[in-house]
């Protein structure tokens, strides 16, 4: 049984056996508590975290600060009834950390184990039960990392996390685009671009998308969206390959795979196009044969 469930994307929340634990938690015990979370299996000297944590104060001063944190954190995680040491252990060089033998659940490691898993397999050999693993890691990350912290390492981590999200949806994006499950490539590809709207190779990688998927006219408005998001926000033009892929698109120079497999319409009108191309195939065949006996008569005639 999970004793203690804790969460940091979005905001902190701890829980144990399912019932929120809020009492007391202040700003600065989560600070102290979420530092400790995210230097994994590493005990910290006191002196480091009095410094990362209160460096505008004196030494003796933050160190104080840190012993009733300290103090604050251990009546949060081991209420009477709970040995000390269960989750937060004190070693006797004066170090301190969270321990990660307890009985425990972590949103973060849960998504990097999930996610880093996933994406050390290449797509060529990726299955889909793999895939599935991937998109449970993506149902982990439920908002960025530790929301309404801005020291620089709360920062540094968010940032970090954040990257292997969008790698994690890249991932998914170009798995199911190789799969012709196109909806599902859409689907992720937007992800990333709700979060990182200015990445111009997305947009390409959607435009591809939206043609194959026999939406050539939502392929043009992803070129528009792009250029306009460019040039509002960086004040650009786009890519020599991006207008290039676009007029490629425009003038229907992209073949539509779904378009020639599944749509009726086209292929009727595929079948048209052919039938009228063998009759004229035939006229100037006929055109070519009176030619050339023309030209034997006129030769007989020379003679």
């Amino acid at each position: 049984m999970i004793v203690l469930r804790i969460t940091l994307f979005g905001e902190l929340q701890l829980a144990r056996d399912d019932l929120p634990l809020a009492s007391h938690f202040t700003h600065t015990v989560q600070t102290l508590f979420a530092y400790l979370l995210l230097q994994p299996h590493r005990a910290q000297p006191r002196e480091v975290l009095a410094d990362i944590l209160w460096s505008e104060r004196s030494q003796e001063r933050a160190r104080s600060c840190l012993s009733t944190a300290l103090w604050r954190l251990r009546r949060i995680l081991e209420p009477d009834g709970t040995p000390t040491g269960t989750y937060l252990i004190a070693l006797p060089n004066g170090e301190v950390g969270f321990n990660w033998q307890s009985d425990h659940w972590l949103d973060v490691s849960a998504f990097e184990n999930k996610a880093r898993q996933g994406l050390a397999r290449p797509l060529e050999i990726l299955t889909l039960p793999e895939a599935q693993h991937l998109e449970d890691a993506l149902q982990l990350y439920t908002g960025e990392l530790l929301e309404g912290f801005y020291a620089d390492w709360a920062l540094r981590e968010r940032e970090r996390l954040r990257s292997l999200y969008l790698n994690t949806l890249a991932h998914l994006m170009r798995f199911y685009q190789q799969q012709g499950v196109y909806d599902k490539s859409l689907l992720y590809g937007q992800k990333i671009l709700d979060l990182d709207p200015l990445r111009e190779e997305v947009h390409r990688d959607m435009m591809r998308l939206y043609v194959a998927h026999g939406q050539r006219p939502l392929a043009i408005r992803q070129y528009q969206v792009c250029c306009n998001l460019l040039a509002e926000e960086l004040g650009i033009t786009a890519m020599e390959e991006t207008r290039t892929l676009y007029a490629q698109i425009a003038d229907e120079q992209m073949p539509c795979p779904a378009c020639r497999t599944s749509d009726p319409s086209h292929v009727a009108q595929t079948l048209q196009q052919l039938r009228l191309t063998s009759r004229n195939l035939e006229r100037a065949h006929v055109q070519v044969q009176d030619a050339i006996r023309l030209i034997e008569r006129l030769s007989r005639r020379a003679d």
